[in-house]
């Protein structure tokens, strides 16, 4: 369950990124979040954050998922997962916590576009592309005609 452990990561970085908002908006008990402050474009640049956080990090999770159950290799897992994980949160930092930071904005873009592009190559399409063991046994135990039969193991090679 690598995917999880990053979704949880993730999901923790999300839940300071919503704090943080709170925070700008008045919420006395976490007015300690609401370091750094310059007026209403804090605020503005805070919900930014919070909602390109929502766009990159949803897609990238489920196209782990279907390499993880295509059973891809743990290690282009982990590196997709540390990759958005340090992209996420250099951008999150740069854009709801500080007024300007390029190295780090550009940074968190560079680790999500090579991400999401490496990810949509060859993670999603060898996902479709290699069936799951369990998926394999179960369409290979489907009564079917000969016809099926032969395009199936075209598709699914015959175990050895």
């Amino acid at each position: 369950m690598i995917t999880a452990f990053y979704a949880a990561l993730l999901g923790l970085f999300f839940t300071v990124l919503t704090l943080r908002i709170l925070a700008l908006r008045g919420v006395t008990p976490l007015k300690w979040l609401a370091f750094n402050n310059f007026g209403a474009q804090a605020l503005e640049r805070s919900v930014r954050a919070h909602g390109n956080f929502i766009e990159y990090v949803p897609m990238v999770l489920l196209m782990m998922y279907f390499a993880e159950v295509a059973e891809l290799s743990a290690l282009r897992l982990h590196i997709t997962g540390t990759m958005l994980l340090v992209g996420r949160v250099m951008h999150g930092i740069c854009f709801g916590f500080l007024e300007f930071n390029m190295p780090l904005r550009f940074g968190g873009m560079a680790f999500d576009s090579v991400n999401v592009s490496s990810s949509a190559l060859s993670k999603s399409s060898a996902s479709i592309l290699i069936a799951p063991k369990s998926l394999t046994r179960t369409i290979r135990r489907a009564p079917c005609g000969s016809a099926s039969k032969r395009l199936i193991n075209v598709v699914l090679p015959a175990p050895k």
